[in-house]
């Protein structure tokens, strides 16, 4: 896989964001044809980026076996709150497109994006 950083200039309400992602996404390049095609194939890559989360949260709520449960606790509820974000993140990614057809594969991939943005995060802690 590639990395890569792309920046883009995101006019919102008269400001523009500048958003950098570094992520790995040669897997994505290769979603394409249809809408209908890319969006199976984003599905894919969606469900396997979310098994690899599944791995990296349950590797962490082992190595925290060995915290007090109010650490665990607070984790989890981190977790949650980190789900809400990421819902309501590309939420308005896809709203950004209007109702439009590609909608649903910029929701797609913003849950794949920030996922294995989340993924990178959780990491760091298994390697201490």
């Amino acid at each position: 896989m590639k990395s890569w950083v792309l920046f883009i200039g995101v006019p919102f309400l008269g400001v523009t964001f500048l958003l950098a992602t570094a992520t790995a996404q040669e897997e994505e390049t290769k979603c394409d044809g249809t809408t209908y095609d890319t969006s199976v194939c984003l599905s894919k890559i969606h469900e396997k980026v979310e098994a690899q989360l599944d791995v990296a949260y349950q590797a962490i709520l082992k190595i925290a076996e060995r915290y007090p449960p109010k650490d665990v606790a607070n984790f989890k509820d981190a977790e949650q709150k980190w789900i809400e974000f990421r819902d309501a993140q590309c939420k308005a990614e896809y709203g950004l497109w209007g109702g439009g057809s590609g909608g649903p594969n910029a929701r797609t991939m913003c849950l794949i994006r920030v996922t294995r943005q989340r993924i990178a995060d959780l990491n760091i802690f298994r390697e201490k």
